[in-house]
């Protein structure tokens, strides 16, 4: 298990990965060039992209209460011993029967942007009490939001229309 911090592609514009990542707080490098190279791909630190209440579904307030807006996000990579397969259920708050629970909160993912330059991300399980990370404040470099439900293809029934996806991560 490691701790870390989470990380992705700049949100502002092309290119680079796809998906959030979590990095060691201890990088080990190899072979590299210091400096800005000419045609890489980039990653930078996510943080929370929160802007008020009224469309919050995690608290304002992170655990050591400190706000979570505009605040670096950290993140862990867990070994479970004993189970071998690890699955994200998005919209479930709990594990299917035989299957153990690791911990829930809401599907997250990148800002849903009226531009070409937002690219699409990963979607991932951010735990339901997020904490801050060490590291600079309000960098906006890679940030992350909470996802909202468009009906339509889903149906409208159950899938209700602005309403915040839950997730668990369940291990077996």
């Amino acid at each position: 298990m490691f701790i870390g911090h989470a990380a992705g592609a700049l949100y502002n514009k092309g290119g680079s990965g796809s998906n959030f990542l979590c990095l060691p707080e201890d990088p080990q490098w190899k072979t590299y060039r210091d400096g800005d190279q000419t045609w890489t791909g980039s990653i930078a630190g996510v943080e929370y992209e929160l802007f008020n209440s009224a469309n919050n579904v995690f608290s304002e307030v992170n655990n050591g209460g400190d706000p979570l807006r505009d605040n670096p996000a950290p993140c862990a990579f867990c070994y479970v011993q004993g189970r071998s397969t690890v699955a994200m259920i998005p919209a479930r708050t709990q594990c299917p029967d035989g299957w153990t629970i690791e911990y829930a909160g809401y599907l997250a993912a990148a800002y849903t942007g009226s531009t070409s330059v937002h690219e699409r991300t990963s979607y991932m399980c951010w735990d339901e009490a997020p904490e801050v990370a060490v590291g600079g404040t309000h960098q906006n470099q890679a940030v992350i939001y909470p996802v909202e439900v468009l009906c339509g293809s889903l149906p409208c029934s159950v899938y209700i229309a602005g309403r915040e996806l839950t997730c668990v991560v369940c291990s077996k």
